[in-house]
């Protein structure tokens, strides 16, 4: 099976594997816990840590560790706006605090959102333009003296589309207090990533997405930043998230952060927790995406069918590529068939978020860029990883032509 569906989530790596074992066995201690086993798992918690912190250019006290993307969107999205309740508003006013996203964001900011609305906040959502990049002039024409809370994400999951976030802070930051978040899940390992120079609040991040672990992500907290405990019953996490840390997952994320991100990788102080080194560095997996994504989009220009829904150009990152059909061929395309007969051709890809494909909806994303709902129905997105290979994308294309109905 080829796959190509490496947004969805990707394979764990076998150095990231080799790091984790040792705390999935003998090294099973509470990082909480002041005894020699539980320091033992402090030391590889906390090196994960300042992994994480150096790969995104933050400190170390400002990553928490939480299970995944969507807590890490939640968190940000619902600690924040409570807090700001709490501190600004007396009685039920919810309906004075406005927030401001895009209707191509991912679920896990999108329902968030939907659900601190029931509640009386204004949810206001910014244009995005036909490859689903987030336009700036809509956000900044969408400000109030009450927007609160700013989510706009880093990379869209679905086209690629990179965003100006730091073009869109810095306006947002000149007209409002609002404190910003951004979803970095699709950019890490992909875009370099620099909280201080985004002028972010806060940033997701997931591991399962650059071949660490499922399970496990981070929420970057600016220093100084209000927020309130989502997660209640312990300490942990400077009081930021209750639970025992997992860290096994943490050391595996970390490790997987160690390969993906150059800064890390050429970094002499943090070589990972178990020391090793990649044959084929982060500057390589850079340029070997970037010879796919070339490959796939030379060879798809061959097919007149094939109409692009992501940017071919720098503003979308390389390992996502996202495309649909011509009217004529749309026309005699079953959606709920497509991604199967791909399936059947051998290779796993995808039309869309995993978090929704089983839904049988059209792609929320590609609705939002204006595409119509017979495109956002049948379109295909394939993801790179590391490991994918040029004859691997010859493959897809043969498949591709005998999946394409004829006239």
């Amino acid at each position: 099976m080829i796959y190509f569906d490496n947004s969805a989530t990707t394979s764990i790596a076998p150095e990231v594997l080799e790091a984790m074992q040792p705390f999935l066995e003998g090294e099973f201690g509470n990082a909480s816990s002041v005894h020699t086993i539980g320091s033992r798992a402090r030391v590889a918690l906390e090196g994960a840590r300042e992994i994480i912190a150096q790969a995104i250019h933050a400190e170390p006290k400002e990553i928490v560790f939480t299970s995944g993307g969507t807590e890490s969107n939640n968190s940000a999205i619902k600690s924040a706006l409570f807090h700001h309740y709490i501190e600004h508003f007396s009685g039920n006013a919810w309906s004075d605090l406005h927030t401001i996203t895009t209707p191509a964001e991912h679920q896990a900011v999108l329902e968030p959102f939907e659900w601190i609305s029931k509640l009386g906040a204004k949810v206001s959502y910014a244009s995005v333009d036909g490859f689903g990049h987030a336009i700036p002039e809509s956000i900044d024409e969408q400000l109030t003296d009450n927007t609160a809370f700013v989510s706009i994400m880093m990379v869209n999951n679905e086209t690629g589309a990179i965003n100006p976030i730091s073009e869109i802070a810095a306006k947002v930051k000149s007209r409002s207090k609002a404190l910003i978040h951004s979803d970095g899940v699709q950019a890490l390992g992909k875009i370099p990533i620099d909280v201080r120079e985004l002028g972010v609040d806060f940033l997701s991040l997931s591991a399962h997405k650059i071949h660490g672990p499922k399970g496990i992500g981070a929420l970057y907290i600016k220093a100084g930043t209000p927020f309130e405990q989502l997660l209640h019953g312990g300490s942990q996490e400077r009081n930021r998230r209750g639970g025992t840390e997992a860290v096994a997952l943490a050391v595996g994320f970390g490790e997987a952060v160690s390969f993906a991100v150059p800064e890390v990788f050429e970094a002499d102080a943090i070589k990972g927790p178990t020391g090793l080194k990649a044959q084929n560095g982060p500057k390589g997996f850079s340029e070997h995406y970037r010879n796919l994504r070339r490959h796939l989009l030379g060879k798809l220009k061959e097919i007149p069918e094939v109409v692009l829904n992501s940017a071919s150009d720098e503003s979308s990152v390389d390992p996502i590529v996202n495309f649909s059909f011509t009217p004529e061929v749309l026309a005699r395309l079953d959606a709920d068939a497509l991604i199967i007969r791909f399936d059947m051709e051998g290779i796993a890809v995808s039309n869309g978020s995993a978090c929704t494909s089983g839904s049988q909806q059209p792609s929320h994303v590609l609705l939002a860029m204006g595409k119509s709902a017979d495109i956002a129905m049948k379109s295909v997105r394939v993801s790179f990883s590391r490991y994918n290979t040029i004859s691997e994308i010859d493959m897809f294309i043969k498949a591709l032509r005998n999946i394409i109905p004829s006239g």
